[in-house]
């Protein structure tokens, strides 16, 4: 192989050969070689032609970038701390304005998305603390109601997802309309504190559930607007995991309110949970109005400057994400009639299906013998088992490309759980051992999203829609299965639920492996060449969009 060469000879040939001034500088360097030893190389990014072949063997470096301020390759050590570091988080290692600008991204996007994301599954999921605190015995629900209010949510939004994100291509700006939606549904939180009878809290959770429909496709699609298939995935799965931390904070709210402010005003402790839960979520909605970038290319975000944003723009296209189109009929008939977001769909519903044991863990909890404070913090303790593998899901896939085997690995595990659930004539150990590692299972989602957000980088309406038409797949599945399922009245022993559960975790296997499949048979036939198989150790092994733009 040709020896590596210098910095500085290979910038000089660049240039006198007429490449951009400014270009990001790569190497070719062999599988086992010690990429760079540390060493980065400053200033701006934009692109580098591909002036070399490598061998199949070699890998593709992004050392860092020049410019003609720095003709000569000045270098720079990267701090012992920073690679550390960047092992766990990308921002602390790499290109200082990369670095900063990602940073500033982190402090104001992800920061209020995740906020956001908080109060939409506070708001959504609060009903469920309620029921067990008091709620069901004041309204003399004794017979399905819980799972119909989920039903009527989930109604809301199955039909509320698709126009959300068509309005948010063609019409209105998601810092307008995601902001406005949000305070919209706090006050409607707060209006549930007042319900005499379940067929009002019925109609409330319907809109809850029809304005809710914008927040979750839309804050994925504005991560996946603005980060590249390296720093995608962690984010995404630290946001879905704001749920089991709005989850735990739920619960531990519920048992707080029920012993200090249960009577206080007339008012029971259960309905406190709900005007709390207002309070909360009205001004972090606000603050959306202001924190909410739009996307690089059409935003006027106050924290951007007039070269951020020219920056931002570069950043992002050089990754593969280019800018959206008008929406058009001719658009969503390619998106919906393509097989790439129904690849996608089915196994995004069944993994999301496949660990819902979780919603069932505090009725069990609840006809063991539990006390209401127990019953409301116990759960908890899965929250955080939740969040720590997730987060280390989302990670290890950033690091490794391995995203095939990481939601084939869980999936498995989620088979197991549910095996001893449906069982169940077994040690009480046992039980909550299954419980509590099917809360592990939201640690596929995560991987999923992000996979298919890089598998579709070139295509920004597909990503858009992407999220929003499997949610209301997902959802559809919410109208029926807890009420076939898991009706209420056998529990917390169900008769064919988690063996229906095992079936969703095969076909969760199924999905991610015809999704990957096709992706590389398309490449196959875009390139002409033999793709590796997902057993390669190549970070991007198993991304088929990545592995083309580092080919």
């Amino acid at each position: 192989m040709t020896p590596i060469p210098k910095a500085s000879s290979y910038i000089k040939y660049l240039m006198m050969n007429g490449k951009p001034v400014q270009m990001v500088f790569r190497l070719w360097v062999p599988r086992n070689h010690h990429a760079c030893n540390g060493i980065c190389l400053r200033n701006t990014m934009t692109s580098i032609p591909h002036e070399a072949s490598a061998h199949k063997n070699d890998t593709v470096v992004d050392t860092g970038t020049v410019s003609s301020s720095n003709i000569e390759g000045e270098v720079e050590k990267t701090p012992r701390w920073r690679r550390v570091l960047g092992l766990f988080w990308d921002s602390a290692e790499g290109d200082k304005r990369n670095r900063k600008y990602v940073q500033k991204l982190d402090a104001y996007l992800f920061t209020t998305v995740c906020l956001g994301y908080f109060i939409k599954y506070l708001d959504q999921t609060n009903y469920s603390n309620a029921f067990v605190s008091g709620m069901k015995e004041d309204l003399h629900l004794y017979g399905n109601e819980r799972n119909w209010l989920n039903t009527w949510f989930a109604l809301g939004i199955i039909i509320g997802s698709v126009p959300a994100q068509l309005l948010q291509l063609g019409y209105i700006r998601p810092s307008i309309f995601i902001p406005c939606c949000e305070v919209a549904w706090s006050a409607l939180v707060m209006g549930m504190a007042g319900s005499k009878n379940i067929q009002t809290m019925y109609a409330i959770r319907f809109f809850i559930g029809l304005l809710e429909a914008c927040a979750f496709p839309g804050y994925i699609a504005l991560l996946g607007g603005w980060y590249g298939p390296k720093e995608l995935t962690k984010r995404v799965a630290i946001l879905l995991q704001v749920e089991q931390i709005a989850s735990m904070f739920s619960g531990y709210l519920q048992a707080g309110l029920y012993t200090s402010m249960n009577g206080r005003h007339g008012l029971a402790g259960w309905r406190w949970l709900f005007i709390m839960d207002g309070v909360i979520s009205i001004p972090i909605a606000l603050w959306g109005f202001f924190g909410i970038p739009d996307l690089p290319h059409t935003t006027r975000a106050f924290y951007w400057n007039k070269e951020e944003r020219q920056y931002g723009v570069t950043r992002i296209e050089s990754l593969g994400r280019s800018e959206p189109v008008r929406l058009s009929v001719k658009v969503i008939k390619e998106v919906f009639l393509g097989w790439k977001i129904w690849a996608f769909i089915l196994p995004y519903v069944m993994i999301a299906q496949c660990h819902t044991a979780t919603s069932y863990f505090n009725l069990w909890l609840k006809a063991s013998g539990y006390t209401v404070y127990q019953t409301n913090v116990l759960p908890t303790a899965g929250n955080a088992l939740a969040i720590v593998t997730t987060i280390s899901w989302g990670i290890i896939a950033d690091r490794t490309g391995q995203r095939y085997w990481l939601i084939v690995g869980l999936m498995a595990l989620m088979i197991v759980s549910n095996i001893i659930l449906s069982v169940w004539n077994v040690p009480k150990s046992a039980l909550l051992f299954a419980y509590y590692i099917s809360y592990a299972g939201s640690a596929g989602t995560p991987v999923l999203i992000a996979w298919g957000n890089n598998l579709n980088a070139a295509d920004p309406n597909l990503r858009q829609l992407l999220v929003a038409t499997a949610n209301i797949v997902s959802y559809a599945f919410v109208l029926w299965t807890p009420l076939v399922l898991f009706p209420t009245q056998d529990a917390p022993k169900y008769k064919y639920g988690y063996q229906i559960l095992i079936l969703f975790g095969v076909l969760a296997i199924f999905g991610v492996t015809l999704m990957w499949y096709l992706h590389k048979r398309e490449l196959k036939k875009k390139t002409g060449e033999k793709q590796s198989s997902p057993e390669v150790n190549d970070r991007s092994s198993d991304d088929p969009v990545t592995e083309q733009a580092s080919a």
